[in-house]
């Protein structure tokens, strides 16, 4: 019974996230100041010191975020990232997303941009409410105009 609940559950969802839009809202946007309003936590082995974010240093949450943030810091067409906090979510169907990066690139233009890292790009391997909650999260950026992947390596960017 609870195997036969998980796979309708898991069905359910996928078929939710297939039908799911979203619109922007007028004068509902995110305040600069909550990323100034909010002190950031220093973790003694989770923390990289940084010179092209908001902050000196990024908190990261694994080894590919770590890797990520240190080879962004290192492109000069980076201008500005961000590790998003956690208070930064998306509401879906199957609960918050919360996405990892915010990004200003320039090239010709400034380009913003949003990135989910990831060990692997094979949503297979990715627990189904993770990739669940990244698939709509590609609907929500898509909705705003805004550049969302899921990436390995900056160089993916």
């Amino acid at each position: 019974m609870d195997s036969v609940t998980a796979i309708i559950k898991a069905e359910l969802h996928k078929i939710m996230i297939d039908g799911i839009q979203y619109d922007k809202l007028v004068n509902d946007e995110w305040r600069m100041t909550q990323f100034e309003d909010v002190e950031i936590l220093s973790y003694l082995h989770n923390r990289l010191e940084v010179k092209r974010s908001v902050y000196d240093a990024v908190v990261y949450d694994s080894e590919v975020e770590r890797k990520f943030a240190e080879s962004l810091d290192k492109r000069n067409d980076i201008k500005l990232f961000v590790k998003l906090p956690p208070w930064f979510k998306v509401e879906t169907p199957v609960g918050f997303y919360n996405p990892d990066w915010a990004i200003v690139k320039e090239e010709d233009v400034k380009i913003y941009l949003v990135r989910e890292t990831k060990s692997t790009k094979d949503f297979e391997k990715l627990r189904n409410s993770e990739a669940d909650k990244v698939r709509c999260g590609r609907k929500h950026f898509e909705a705003l105009n805004v550049d969302f992947q899921v990436v390995v390596e900056s160089k993916e960017i």
